[in-house]
């Protein structure tokens, strides 16, 4: 190979092959609510990943802002819910879509959040709001594991694992 050449190797075709079936498995209103499977997702830690990493996953898109009150009581109760969610295996992510006005405001937040956010300069971020119809916060719209929209807000939502349970089943409740 020469230097302006990658060389394929068997475990980076077969990380590229594990990229192309989470694409291929993502949902189409997973992909176009979030702009695309390349869409970048950060973590508090800064890690990055991608939307192609919610294939196959329940997803909670969660409006809010640290200036509302009503988020501030209902973060912490979401937050439970998904770390317990994950402590026992569930296929659960949450993505957090800051309605913040400014990134100092948005980073401060998120950073005790548990889930991943589109990160705040991202365009992706505004038309995911727009396209989840966000008039007012907090705002949990689930998305089961086939892309259908299961709530459209579920913030009243008792959370428990029996919900999970129906959410993956691709119920409501």
């Amino acid at each position: 190979p020469t230097p302006d050449t990658d060389t394929l190797t068997p475990r980076t075709a077969n990380k590229a092959l594990n990229q192309a079936a989470k694409v291929a498995s993502l949902s189409p209103y997973v992909s176009q609510l979030f702009s695309g499977p390349t869409t970048p997702l950060i973590n508090a830690q800064g890690v990055q990943k991608t939307v192609s990493n919610l294939a196959g996953h329940v997803i909670g898109v969660y409006a809010s802002a640290s200036w509302c009150g009503p988020c501030k009581k209902y973060t912490p109760m979401l937050a439970q819910f998904y770390n317990t969610m994950k402590q026992q295996g569930k296929p659960f992510e949450v993505i957090f879509l800051s309605c913040d006005q400014d990134e100092a405001s948005a980073q401060a937040y998120f950073k005790g959040m548990p889930w991943l956010m589109i990160p705040f300069e991202e365009d992706a971020r505004e038309r995911a709001i727009a396209a989840i119809k966000v008039t007012g916060i907090p705002r949990l719209q689930v998305i089961g594991t086939g892309g259908q929209v299961l709530h459209d807000n579920a913030v009243q939502v008792p959370l428990s694992p029996a919900i999970m349970d129906a959410w993956l089943a691709g119920r409501p409740q």
